[in-house]
């Protein structure tokens, strides 16, 4: 599934600026309220009110800054099909050369290195000749003349990347480079093999073993260096962006603090208005009415937002989980939204447990997402259906099946898509942000499951989730 990412900053662009719009209007209508001269009771919720919209809009603003403007550092800086085009400055020169054809004789003024490159070859000229090169680079060589004597040397040395001769007297290059990636410590060490056979079936154990490379002897000097320095600035570019990663997750932690003691307290204000109208003049009544609905759309969005963001990177942990309970709580926890929009919301389980292997808060927001969407887009009346089952001795499966709009084929091309939006508008004025079903498909895949939609356009939807098995023994 692939998002064309400047559609997706547009889209997050205008949700941002809806989000903003709506907290605007928020407090236009608390001045209008102030201006009415309603009582002190009401005049202190809405002092309150403004001043949770007031640190809410700052906090969005922090949002907007962060995950909506261009990002310093991304790995189109270290795209190598665009290196040779770009020279500004030494660290880009050096990396301009990594597509350039070379001679052998290398021009090595002006090159410099810090990186650590281990070797590990039996052959003491082949150790004395590429450490030379290397060093001359800038590079810091450490010589191994067999893996027992490199692992010797890694317990104190953890290189930036290895040269690994295939063939070796005791342990060979594959066996030290399954060792070396079976350690969590040395596992993202690039290693580049080094061989004097050519042999296809060769070249394909090293890969597969986990080498990023392979280099025949006799190798040209250009041609290794030009290796060195391109898989070298891939670990950098693979660094860069995991960093990047867990500055994004921290600042999400936060946001998702901050945001939601903001919203939680804007949410408690509104209420507290809806709850004084009798105290509040008739003509003030649509204006609350605006200030709900306003705090329930920065809500949802921000929510979802947030959603969409921790499902880059969730992580799951598969357990036995009894699929039916999970699905009478989620009636529960929807009794409100349905009932608001007369929606009769039935609920088809077998009378024995539905065991499914899986994670324990990934289940529940994948039927969270469904179900919503069913609520949001069935028209008032309707009937929207939970359903669970057991496909064999190896599935479980649960379905959400509504009386809405249903999915052209076009909706059915894009619906998992983040921010796909889809043909159908939600039949009560609920907002939409086009980020609930590529939540689900994330984290559905994310726990070996799949997901099968069955539509006909004006005959609603079915949405059917399968997930691995579970066994009895130990049931969430």
């Amino acid at each position: 599934m692939t998002d064309d990412p400047l559609l997706i900053q547009q889209i997050i662009h205008k949700h941002v600026h809806d989000v903003r719009n709506s907290i605007n209007s928020l407090g236009l209508q608390a001045v209008l309220l102030e201006d009415q001269g309603t009582d002190p009771e009401v005049a202190a919720t809405l002092k309150g009110m403004r001043a949770e919209m007031t640190q809410l809009e700052a906090t969005v603003k922090a949002l907007q800054v962060r995950f909506t403007e261009p990002q310093p550092s991304t790995v189109a800086d270290v795209d190598l099909t665009q290196l040779s085009k770009q020279q500004p400055s030494p660290a880009r020169v050096r990396k301009s050369k990594l597509l350039t054809p070379q001679p052998d004789a290398v021009n090595l003024a002006g090159i410099t290195a810090s990186e650590t490159v281990l070797i590990i070859d039996d052959q003491a000229q082949n150790l004395q000749l590429i450490g030379t090169v290397l060093s001359m680079l800038g590079y810091k060589v450490i010589p191994a003349s067999s893996g027992e004597a490199a692992f010797g040397l890694l317990t104190a040395n953890t290189p930036d990347l290895i040269l690994l001769d295939m063939n070796m007297p005791g342990m060979n290059g594959i066996e030290v480079c399954r060792k070396l990636k079976s350690k969590a410590c040395w596992a993202d060490i690039p290693i580049i093999f080094l061989s004097a056979a050519d042999d296809k079936n060769l070249i394909v154990q090293a890969l597969e073993c986990g080498g990023v490379d392979y280099v025949t002897k006799p190798f040209n000097k250009a041609e290794l260096l030009s290796r060195v320095r391109t898989h070298l600035a891939l670990k950098r570019a693979r660094e860069q962006l995991r960093d990047l990663a867990e500055d994004k997750d921290e600042l999400l932690g936060l946001l998702a603090h901050d945001l939601g003691n903001d919203l939680a307290g804007l949410h408690l204000n509104a209420v507290a208005l809806e709850r004084q109208l009798d105290t509040i003049p008739a003509r003030c009544a649509p204006l609350v009415a605006n200030i709900v609905r306003s705090t329930k759309t920065v809500t949802t969005f921000v929510q979802e937002f947030l959603a969409n963001q921790s499902a880059e990177r969730i992580q799951v942990l598969a357990e036995p989980l009894d699929i039916r309970a999970i699905l009478e709580a989620a009636v529960e926890r929807h009794a409100i939204s349905v009932e608001a929009k007369r929606i009769t919301l039935l609920l088809e389980l077998p009378d024995h447990p539905i065991l499914a292997n899986a994670d324990h808060e990934g289940v529940p927001r994948v039927l969270d997402n469904l179900l919503s969407n069913a609520i949001k887009f069935s028209p008032a009346g309707s009937r929207v259906t939970l359903s669970a089952g057991v496909g064999s001795s190896e599935s479980a499966h649960f379905s959400v099946r509504d009386e809405g709009p249903g999915f052209t084929a076009e909706d059915q091309r894009k619906m998992f898509r983040r921010y796909g939006r889809l043909s159908a508008k939600p039949t009560d004025g609920e907002h939409s942000t086009g980020l609930g079903l590529s939540i689900v498909k994330r984290l559905v895949d994310a726990m070996k499951g799949r997901i099968v939609v069955e539509s006909k356009v004006g005959a609603g939807a079915c949405i059917t989730v399968t997930l691995p098995a579970g066994q009895s023994e130990t049931i969430k």
